[in-house]
């Protein structure tokens, strides 16, 4: 996989701005962890987390969407035109801030102990349980994407033509939620947890690839 000298010196900008991301989210959970988990983070199951005033849950949830909303539009500007490169973008960013996150996590507080930890991923719609592998996973699979997006030489993917594509649209969709399932219906079953996760990332890069291979 060649990349273009444009993309490597926006990956690199966007990696740093990761890192930088990964600090800001493991700053306020450690402050949360303290103040509700002072005797330590050990979570098995849903009915292991304690219970949050509403409000501090409705702030916890409105940061994430915050995020999200924060690396979507950073895509936005740095591909301009180009939807597939923003979705690459995207996905390369969210990955570096989520790995990064444990990374900060560990040096800070020395958390997790294991990469098979569970941990909270997600508030919405509800909170997503999980062992600290499976997303490290994912993002590593999402970073593999992005290089084979970038690596394509294909003519620019304008939000029009795109929609075109409506049926490789829902194949993503179909990826996402198999992987959000396993994450929000998941209680201590790990082979349908790995299942859903693995069948996920299949469906996602085959999707790509299959859809590099229509515009090429």
């Amino acid at each position: 996989m060649r990349l273009e000298r444009n993309d490597i010196l926006k990956l690199t900008g966007l990696f740093f701005f990761g890192i930088a991301m990964g600090y800001m989210e493991a700053a306020p959970v450690i402050y949360l962890r303290e103040l509700y988990y002072p005797e330590g983070f050990h979570i098995i199951s849903e009915q292991s987390l304690k219970v949050v005033p509403i409000r501090i849950l409705l702030t916890e949830a409105g940061r994430e969407i915050a995020t999200i909303i924060m690396l979507i539009s950073l895509s936005i500007l740095i591909a301009r035109k180009d939807w597939l490169k923003r979705f690459a973008y995207f996905i390369f960013t969210f990955s570096i801030w989520d790995i990064t996150y444990y990374l900060w996590l560990y040096i800070l507080i020395k958390w997790p102990e294991s990469l098979l930890a569970n941990d909270v991923l997600f508030l919405i719609p509800r909170p997503w349980l999980g062992p600290v592998i499976a997303p490290i996973l994912i993002c590593l699979s999402l970073i593999f994407i992005t290089f084979l997006i970038l690596s394509s030489k294909k003519e620019i993917l304008s939000l029009k033509e795109l929609l075109k594509m409506w049926k490789y649209l829902i194949y993503l969709l179909v990826a996402i939620w198999v992987i959000i399932s396993a994450f929000i219906l998941w209680q201590h079953r790990l082979f349908y947890l790995w299942n859903n996760v693995i069948v996920g990332i299949f469906i996602g890069i085959f999707t790509i690839f299959l859809l590099l291979r229509k515009k090429q």
